[in-house]
């Protein structure tokens, strides 16, 4: 920072990110010296020498039917060289005067840096850009008269070759290939390659300078800019431009893979209306997007060391106790044998590792963690205790059986994509030889025309809406969910994906005497449409209409439109009828499941409050739900019968306006306090290839990560007031004024639904194929970690955790293998059903 200004345009770099692009330049001007340019001039040398001289070489005629124009291409090549070599020379010159300027001061501090930062680039972008761009064109030219001077070379080759001297070595070099009457001349091999890759890469400089250029002076001066004074209703008309845009060329560019054919029908005024609002600073704030990426790895660490702070704060309260041993000996022990690596907010205790956990009564098990609060305008954490599934007793273990078992269908839903995701090699042929048996089974249909002879048709069997010809989807949804024998059963599946069809199963699994209503979270383009509705919609006409109390409670907009359209669809065919309910019932003493993930997950606990009118016995589980999903009590209402599992640094369970309000501005402050530069941030935070097979023991240790945040900032009282400081307290006072014209409706806060279930990481096995592993995934691999499952409430997943796997953790694949994992681990069997006695639940 701030935004580097060229001729009075504003671009999307600061002048402190050039750095590594010199490096990179300087690395180019260096290949072109030694590997281009020099077999050049050895060969102008040589042809000189041949020719008695530079002066014959370049101005002499020759005689013959090729030779008319000949004399050019050598005049030309020298020019073309001696410029292309002058050039070089002075831009190596001019990277490293940018390298030294960018590199002064701190990203608050721009006086020493932008004012030569600018004037550099302007030089090296008009004049220096002019004179690349005509060398260029004399490179094509030198190209055109290389065939009419080397065919004219061809000639005299010929005479000397029936001279005495025909042993001279300047001669050898020559090389005449006949075709028919006409001669084309060659020469060294390695000249041409050299003269092709030094014009390749003129011709990509040039490129990127048209190019900038055309970027550049597309735009308006900063003064008109800042003089039109848009008014907000015209950003956020052009965020939802931006948004339809997007939408549409992402549905073309994957040939519409994941849906996307009728975006024009989606509604982005949502999402408009809170991408202005996030953004808005009047103009205040002058930040590129490399002061944000810095911003977030210093808060990784700030986070990283919170967490281990709390862990020495367990550890010196004692509050860690094992039934069946001394306190002070547990302690010890996981001191010396845990391998902890805490990259999640909400977690815990990071010494407890998997193995200790398997192998001590878990009775009385608490850990702790920093909680958020805010008060006001102020920001504070709070030391909190949340206690671990006690695997001593029924109500965990038949919390984490019944969530593992149930997962597979959450993920079944996904059908073919995500299988060939988590079987790359083998899951191609399996869906082939399942589809296959599919397709000879005539009883079952693709395609259904005739609502009335569906409705009358009694409970399909295996009966698939909007499979395609060879019946892929079905062949991966039952492969997902393990549907090969008696004990489970594919009824239906709605698998059409649009503004108005939501994708869905049931299935009935005959071992834990249940009916499974599994719904399709995120996965299609129309899908992203609905999460971006995030303006909450009252709950009071719902619940009038399904029996529940809904006065004064909200819930996410995308989450009601979704649970309308699954809920009309079940009451076009009363398959859940005619399984359940009544006398006719085929199955009337299963249990109703309503499972989903992401946004299923929300969908399925408000379709879970729309049917327990009807079915008073419905459970619901939901894996990794979004984190505005209801209000409080709605949320927590339905702790007896919903369940919720969300897996370590997840980032939708924590993804709400609030916490992504509070994580742009925690941001922001940061920026403010960083005292080293974007150079040091990132050599000081991103991984090192020296621990690609031993462990970093640095990692784990809160001394070093302190000393490592307080290296790359000041303490918030200790920052100086600066023109940085007091534009950040306008932009605050900006975005307060904003929420508050949005009304009473910006205030509310919604939370993920149900009782909570966290996968924390509290443990990590290294190894050199880990290591590798992590390299290779750009550490977004779970391969190694050891999670452990905390009870938490709905409340504690109020801020973002900044992770390498905060993406990938919300993956369904990756949350069902850690349930099936840990499940594996306690000697809990999912084949098998357990009843579950009176058995109090955790407070």
């Amino acid at each position: 920072m701030p935004a580097i200004h060229l001729f009075r345009r504003r671009t999307l770099l600061g002048g402190d990110d050039l750095q590594l692009p010199c490096i990179a330049t300087l690395s180019m001007r260096a290949l072109q010296l030694s590997c281009f340019l020099l077999p050049i001039w050895l060969q102008i040398a040589h042809e000189a020498s041949a020719h008695g001289g530079l002066w014959n070489y370049l101005w002499n005629r020759r005689d013959g039917i090729n030779c008319e124009q000949s004399h050019i291409m050598p005049l030309v090549l020298f020019i073309y060289a001696a410029s292309t070599t002058f050039i070089t020379v002075l831009l190596i010159f001019l990277e490293i005067r940018l390298y030294r300027a960018s590199g002064l001061g701190i990203p608050v501090e721009t006086m020493p840096r932008s004012a030569k930062v600018e004037s550099l680039l302007e030089l090296k972008l008009i004049p220096i850009g002019i004179i690349q761009c005509v060398i260029f064109i004399l490179g094509i030219v030198t190209m055109g008269f290389a065939f009419s001077h080397y065919a004219c070379e061809s000639e005299d080759n010929s005479i000397y070759m029936q001279q005495d001297d025909l042993q001279d070595d300047d001669f050898r070099r020559y090389v005449t290939v006949s075709t028919d009457d006409t001669t084309i001349p060659g020469t060294s091999l390695v000249w041409w390659v050299a003269f092709g890759f030094l014009w390749l890469t003129q011709l990509v400089e040039v490129f990127l300078i048209v190019v900038f250029w055309c970027r550049l002076f597309g735009k308006p001066p900063t003064s008109s800019l800042a003089e039109s004074s848009l008014q907000h209703e015209l950003v956020e008309e052009m965020w939802a431009e931006r948004c339809t845009t997007f939408c549409n060329c992402l549905g073309m560019s994957t040939c519409f893979l994941f849906g996307g054919k009728n975006m024009a029908l989606g509604d982005y005024g949502a999402v408009a209306r809170a991408l202005t609002d996030y953004f808005e600073n009047g103009n205040l704030l002058d930040l590129v997007p490399s002061d944000i990426v810095m911003g977030l790895m210093v808060l990784r660490s700030v986070q990283r060391k919170r967490i281990l702070e709390s862990r020495n704060e367990v550890l010196r309260e004692k509050r860690v106790t094992y039934s069946n041993s001394s306190q002070e000996d547990q302690v010890r022990n996981l001191n010396s044998n845990s391998s902890h690596s805490a990259n999640s907010f909400g977690p815990l205790l990071g010494n407890i590792s998997s193995n200790s956990i398997e192998n001590a009564p878990l009775s009385g098990t608490q850990t702790s963690f920093f909680l958020m609060h805010e008060e006001g305008e102020d920001t504070f954490y709070e030391l909190t205790s949340r206690k671990v599934l006690n695997m001593n007793k029924p109500f965990d273990r038949f919390t984490l059986q019944e969530g593992t078992r149930f997962a597979r269908y959450q993920l079944a839903i996904y059908t073919w994509l995500i299988y060939l995701y988590m079987h790359p090699v083998s899951g191609f042929a399996r869906l082939l030889l399942k589809s296959s048996c599919g397709c000879c089974d005539n009883g079952q249909s693709n395609n259904i025309d005739d609502d009335e002879a569906f409705l009358s048709s009694g409970i399909p069997s295996g009966l698939v809406i909007g499979d395609n010809w060879c019946k892929v989807h079905k062949a991966a949804l039952m492969l997902q969910a393990g549907i090969h024998d008696d004990n489970t059963e594919l009824v239906y599946a709605q698998l059409l994906s649009s503004f108005s069809d939501i994708p869905y199963c049931i299935i009935i699994d005959h071992t834990w005497k249940s009916v499974v209503l599994a719904i399709r979270g995120t996965f299609s383009l129309e899908d992203c449409v609905t999460d971006v509705l995030i303006e909450p919609e009252t709950l009071q006409q719902m619940g009038d209409e399904f029996g529940f109390d809904g006065e004064g409670q909200f819930s996410h907009g995308g989450i009601i439109s979704c649970a309308r359209v699954v809920y009309r669809d079940l009451q076009r065919h009363c398959i859940l009828d005619k399984l359940l309910y009544g006398e006719t019932a085929k199955y009337p003493n299963y249990t109703l499941r309503v499972v989903g993930h992401s946004l299923g997950a929300g969908t399925a606990t408000l379709v879970s409050y729309m049917l327990r009118q009807r079915f008073p016995s419905v459970r619901c589980l939901n894996y990794s739900p979004p984190g505005c999903s209801f209000t409080w009590r709605i949320a927590t209402e339905c702790k007896d019968w919903c369940n919720s599992f969300v897996l370590d640094s997840d980032l939708v369970p924590r993804l709400s306006i609030d916490s992504l309000e509070h994580l742009r501005d925690e941001v922001l402050g940061i920026i403010g306090r960083v005292k080293v530069s974007k150079a040091d941030v990132a050599r000081k935070t991103l991984p090192s290839p020296k621990y690609l097979c031993r462990r970093n023991i640095k990692h784990d240790d809160i001394d070093s990560v302190s000393d490592l945040v307080d290296s790359l900032i000041c303490q918030a009282e200790d920052v100086s007031q600066s023109n940085y400081s007091l534009t950040f307290e306008n932009f605050k006072n900006v975005q307060e004024e904003r929420r508050s014209k949005r009304g009473h409706m910006r205030s509310v806060k919604l939370y993920p639904p149900g009782r909570i279930v966290h996968f924390t990481k509290t443990g990590e096995k290294h190894s050199c194929m880990r290591n590798a592993a992590q390299c290779l995934t750009c550490w977004t691999t779970n391969l190694g970690h050891e999670y452990t499952p905390i009870w938490v409430k709905n409340d504690d997943f109020n801020e973002i955790v900044i992770s390498t796997t905060m993406g990938t953790d919300h993956f369904p694949n990756r949350l069902t293998k850690t349930m099936e994992n840990l499940s594996e681990q306690y000697g809990i069997d999912v084949t098998k059903y357990v009843c579950l006695d009176a058995d109090s639940p955790p407070v």
